[in-house]
């Protein structure tokens, strides 16, 4: 690929996300980053509350912060990051900034895979431009990452790399990569059965086993720092975080229209929806007996649907899982652009109802000030509705948007595991 006709698109989109990035965070996951890094830093586990209100300021910082709920690289990310910047100058922004860089440079280089496996897909360098230039401003993808602060898009760089890696049969790069994938988060671990098989059916036995053996191995070697003092009780004790709570954007999120609370015990089984529609997904793409390189993407792309449409919270940026591989999906099968808007302007949309944008300027905007702001939108809103309260309309986008999305993500669904032919339409 010729990076000279796109260098420009790349350094603005850079530039976009590095002026956006350095004064906005999102205002829980920020404060908790934050906490986690000049913890790590210091020699402490990541996974323990920490009160930094004596390091950032009461005012910032006006309460200790949980620890992460990640694998520990990110943890270690986020203590380097805090040793490079406000370590060496005391600056909220600059300490802010340099969390934001990997990110950055992770969003750019799953931009330039995206256009590379479209361009090896399709044979077309028009294409392959257009999938780049769209990964790097779309504003799902900034607004989840380069403003609010989350890395998934790195982990999804990592995942699709072992995909494409696999493609040209890199067996130990796609493992090592997709071990990497897992350790920074847990999601890309429901591929690693897809990938398995997929060797297994190219290689045999031996081959997959040693897949796996290297996955595995990868994702161990990153819990390394609980040998040198990091404490394992908090993740023993919160191992099943993920399961237990409903919302978010999942489907289930509808429940609490009705009432149900997301911590409600006798609803707790919803947490384990994903397994059952994950094995059965599963047994469709391999009653195949065998998966082409070519639908590699599209098998991909169904178990990420599947995850992220039973699951019973579905944070939004979880969404960047699944945007590259209908991108990808859509240009190579030749879909309707329809499928790729609605994969990322419904997730964004849900975002900005249900979180308030303007707390991402924490850091920089006074909170009184913050609070006049939404009460005053408030009352504008209350007068536009003729006393509609703002939750109810907030209440109603969130519930639309994520409807709209169990209807496309159920259709995509249907369609990429048909283009795989293991369903007949």
């Amino acid at each position: 690929m010729n990076l000279s006709r796109i260098r420009y698109s790349i350094l603005l989109s850079v530039g976009i996300q590095l002026a956006l990035g350095a004064f906005t965070a999102h205002w829980y996951d920020g404060r908790v980053f934050f906490a986690v890094g000049y913890s790590v830093a210091h020699g402490n586990s990541p996974y323990t509350p920490t009160d930094v209100s004596g390091v950032f300021g009461h005012t910032l910082f006006p309460e200790a912060y949980p620890g992460i709920g990640y694998p520990p690289p990110w943890g270690l990310v986020l203590g380097l990051a805090y040793l490079l910047s406000y370590n060496l100058f005391p600056s909220v922004i600059l300490y802010n900034l340099a969390i934001k860089v990997p990110i950055i440079v992770g969003n750019i280089l799953l931009a330039l895979l995206v256009g590379r496996i479209v361009r090896s897909e399709t044979s077309n360098a028009a294409l392959s431009k257009n999938a780049i230039r769209f990964m790097l401003f779309n504003p799902f993808v900034i607004y989840t990452t380069s403003i609010w602060g989350q890395f998934d898009t790195l982990s999804m760089l990592l995942m699709l790399f072992a995909i494409f890696e696999l493609t040209q049969g890199k067996h130990g790069l796609s493992a090592a990569a997709l071990g990497g994938a897992i350790a920074l988060k847990l999601i890309p671990i429901v591929i690693l059965p897809l990938l398995v098989y997929y060797v297994r059916k190219r290689a045999g036995w031996k081959r997959a086993f040693l897949y796996f053996a290297c996955a595995v191995g990868i994702v161990g070697a990153s819990f390394a720092p609980f040998l040198f003092g990091w404490s394992i009780t908090p993740i023993v004790d919160n191992w099943n975080v993920q399961f237990v709570r409903v919302g978010a954007f999942s489907p289930m999120y509808l429940l609490a229209l009705f009432g149900i609370s997301s911590s409600t015990n006798e609803f707790s089984l919803l947490g384990y929806v994903w397994l059952p529609v994950l094995a059965l997904i599963y047994y469709l793409l391999m009653r195949k007996r065998g998966i082409k390189s070519s639908d590699l993407v599209l098998s991909a792309l169904a178990i990420m649907l599947g995850l992220s449409l039973s699951r019973s919270w579905v944070s939004e940026q979880n969404l960047n899982f699944v945007l590259p591989l209908v991108l990808i999906a859509s240009i190579s099968q030749g879909w309707s652009r329809k499928w790729v808007t609605a994969t990322w302007l419904l997730p964004l949309i849900f975002a900005l109802f249900h979180s308030k944008p303007l707390e991402m300027f924490f850091l920089v905007m006074p909170q009184q000030l913050i609070d006049r702001t939404y009460a005053q939108l408030h009352l504008f809103l209350v007068a536009a509705s003729f006393g509609m309260l703002q939750s109810d309309i907030s209440g109603a986008v969130l519930a639309v948007s994520i409807v709209a999305w169990v209807v496309v993500g159920v259709a995509l669904l249907r369609r990429s595991i048909c283009e795989v032919g293991a369903l007949s339409l």
